[in-house]
């Protein structure tokens, strides 16, 4: 596979490169890029026009900080947006630093400090329900209403709507937690993909003659519990995939876990090794099975079904 293409990182307050004044920029998380995140970035490169396209996002993620009781998991890292907003052309990935002192920032603060002092921006592009600064008071009549007067012109990208719903991170983010992978990837238009590393395992499954990677999740979201047909990219080859998420019954395991069994991968020592899993759809439940010649049988019969289907895909 090609070899990403990662959007430069600039991290809050640090200077942004005098090259890059004068451009378009757009606000949002961007957790998970979804369609309605490439028509918006489309928008913005478009405005660009030749000039500098800058993303201001967040991190740790506004409600990570405000609702931590919530547990919100993220859809992509950092890596995976900064790669992913590199292949859609984006210049700049600037990170903001998220703290509660940030919340309480004025709109009209924030666009003085970020948008004009360090950003010098001409345009800035956002969707019909931007809200910044404190008590999100910088809303679209807000921003047409005060932007001008810092020689800034505001454009504003209609919501996109996929099956008479908005195609926004929530209702991505909900999709996966179902499982329901397949619908996330229409909102999407790519796979969900985990990109982590190989982390030590129980060595289970080589002893029962299918070896799996021990992929480390840490707060990442993860699908709902259960097995899924998948593609991984290891050391820069593709292969098809069997994936286990959740506790291991069969062998009475404890604490959620990630485990991918590789098709024809000639397996080694991958301990460290970074990944990308893409989920292409769910098989199966995870259960608990009477004998390990049972789980075994169905493992094979799970392999055999993932290579059916990815003949007609």
């Amino acid at each position: 596979m090609a070899q990403s293409v990662r959007a430069p990182l600039a991290r809050y307050p640090q200077a942004v490169s005098q090259r890059l004044w004068g451009g378009a920029v757009a606000i949002g998380n961007f957790d998970g890029v979804h369609r309605g995140h490439e028509l918006l970035l489309g928008e913005l490169r478009r405005i660009a026009d030749g000039r500098s396209s800058i993303v201001i996002s967040f991190y740790p993620h506004p409600v990570r900080v405000l609702r931590p009781e919530v547990g919100l998991r993220y859809i992509s890292s950092v890596r995976e947006k900064a790669e992913r907003l590199g292949e859609l052309g984006i210049d700049l990935l600037y990170f903001m630093h998220f703290s509660k002192a940030v919340s309480r920032m004025s709109a009209r603060d924030f666009i003085e400090r970020i948008l004009v002092g360090t950003l010098h921006a001409k345009d800035l592009v956002v969707g019909e329900d931007v809200a910044i600064g404190q008590g999100r008071e910088g809303n679209v009549d807000f921003l047409r209403r005060v932007l001008p007067t810092y020689g800034i012109q505001l454009h504003v990208v209609p919501k996109l709507e996929i099956q008479g719903r908005k195609a926004g991170s929530r209702r991505v983010r909900e999709l996966i937690e179902e499982g329901n992978v397949k619908q996330a990837m229409e909102l999407t238009g790519t796979p969900f993909t985990i990109s982590a590393r190989v982390g030590h395992g129980d060595k289970r499954g080589s002893a029962i003659g299918f070896p799996t990677a021990n992929i480390a999740v840490g707060r990442r979201l993860i699908p709902k519990n259960g097995v899924y047909a998948c593609r991984v990219e290891v050391e820069g080859s593709s292969y098809l995939a069997v994936a286990n998420i959740g506790t291991r019954p069969t062998f009475a395991g404890h604490g959620e876990r990630l485990e991918v069994h590789i098709l024809d991968f000639p397996y080694r020592r991958l301990y460290g090794t970074r990944v990308h899993v893409s989920f292409l759809s769910r098989l199966r439940d995870e259960k608990k099975f009477e004998s390990v010649e049972t789980l075994k049988a169905q493992i094979a019969e799970d392999i055999a079904r993932v290579r059916r289907e990815a003949q007609y895909a």
